[in-house]
């Protein structure tokens, strides 16, 4: 039992969200019209759990890598993700442990987190011209149905990850 307790085999299944992520959101983008974007984030449901109270270095270092790997993958450069994910990363390890105590509060972190990467995301994409949607098509179009839809994940799986992720 002690090696899914290990925080490098927990780092591994962190990747395994990432791509399993970008399945549910190509699932999800393909079931309604084209011009809905769903983006699922169970990375980041995983990282507010797995994230705290660890070393500093094992948390920048790793949240580097999993922000270079996450931009490689979907973007096929270092893009953004690879600065957001670990001040996200470093944002959550500051918390205290007592924010994750109920379910609520636990929740309403986790939609500050996604609006933040989120919104920071798009709005630094609009600055570098890698997009040109318009802020209100992106929340209507993007950010409105992929909270939704991260909300009802986050019911799903919340209590597997706090198990999993937050005691390990």
């Amino acid at each position: 039992m002690a090696f899914f307790k290990n925080k490098y085999f927990l780092l591994f299944l962190l990747f395994l969200l990432m791509l399993i992520d970008g399945q549910l959101s190509y699932l999800m983008s393909s079931i309604f019209s084209y011009h809905v974007t769903i983006s699922s984030h169970l990375l980041l449901l995983a990282i507010i759990n797995f994230y705290h109270d660890r070393n500093k270095r094992f948390v920048l270092f790793s949240a580097l890598i999993l922000g270079a790997l996450y931009d490689i993958y979907y973007l096929n450069r270092i893009g953004l993700v690879v600065f957001l994910l670990p001040v996200l990363v470093i944002f959550t390890n500051k918390i205290t442990k007592s924010i994750f105590a109920s379910n609520f509060q636990t929740l309403t972190f986790y939609i500050i987190v996604l609006f933040l990467f989120e919104i920071v995301g798009e709005s630094a994409a609009v600055l570098l011209g890698m997009t040109t949607l318009s802020m209100a098509n992106f929340i209507a179009y993007s950010f409105a149905p992929t909270l939704i839809f991260n909300i009802l994940l986050y019911l799903i799986f919340q209590k597997l990850f706090k198990k999993v992720y937050f005691n390990a």
